[in-house]
């Protein structure tokens, strides 16, 4: 089993994600909420958690952006990705960008990365701190306690000219964290590579999400159980006072 190497697989994945996100539609549903659900006029947006930058692509149309991402790889794809937009590396518990937002979004279940409840807490108080009064913060989870499946396998596939890419993903709890142990086959030039990687997500429901988000401070807390777009779980809408 070779070391997991972000070049080997990383465009393969985007590409994965490309094919099975339609992100032209997630940023026009983003756009939706925040015009329902804005205190003032918008017109600056976080990306907390962005990856190569996909939804801001669309919103650095409507909005002046800046993403971060602890992903250093994926923040210089960014970059180049998209022109109109800022985008700096950064952790989500303890990033300080010294500047405030009308509105800071998270989605792709990047907040449930902060791994416990604790860091949660301090994710969404920094999350907080970066929003103008009166702004708006958009959260999609990961799934909730309650919905999880041990028996769970996920598979996932991507293939051009030059290459096959296959996920397989399985799922357990640990204690307080969900764990998903994905492997990927990249079929390349004739050689086949396997990556294997562990991601720890937080075990949480959706009273915990709420907790966590009236403890930061936040008012008005909502959860939107709602399939807006596929793969999504709902999101949480908040609001800075």
């Amino acid at each position: 089993m070779k070391e997991k190497s972000f070049e080997d697989y990383s465009k393969n994945f985007y590409n994965l994600c490309l094919k099975k996100k339609n992100y032209k539609k997630e940023s026009e549903v983003v756009k939706s909420l925040i015009k329902f659900f804005q205190k003032k006029p918008s017109k600056t947006l976080l990306d907390a958690g962005c990856g190569i930058g996909e939804h801001l692509k669309y919103l650095s149309k409507n909005f002046r952006c800046v993403g971060i991402d602890i992903n250093k790889d994926a923040i210089e794809i960014a970059k180049t990705n998209v022109l109109n937009a800022d985008f700096k590396v950064a952790n989500l518990i303890k990033f300080d960008l010294n500047k405030n937002f009308d509105v800071l979004i998270c989605l792709f279940s990047s907040v449930s990365y902060v791994q416990t409840f604790d860091n949660l807490v301090k994710a969404l108080k920094n999350f907080y701190i970066h929003l103008k009064n009166k702004g708006l913060l958009i959260i999609e989870p990961w799934m909730f306690k309650k919905e999880f499946n041990r028996w769970y396998l996920g598979f996932d596939a991507f293939s051009d000219k030059k290459v096959k890419f296959i996920r397989f993903t399985l799922s357990k709890v640990v204690k307080s964290k969900w764990l998903l142990i994905m492997h990927y086959f990249i079929e390349e030039d004739g050689k086949i590579k396997h990556f294997r990687e562990v991601h720890e997500l937080l075990n949480l429901d959706c009273q915990d999400y709420i907790k966590a988000l009236n403890t930061a401070g936040f008012k008005e807390v909502k959860f939107l159980n709602k399939k807006f777009w596929e793969g999504n779980r709902g999101l949480f809408i908040a609001t800075k006072y």
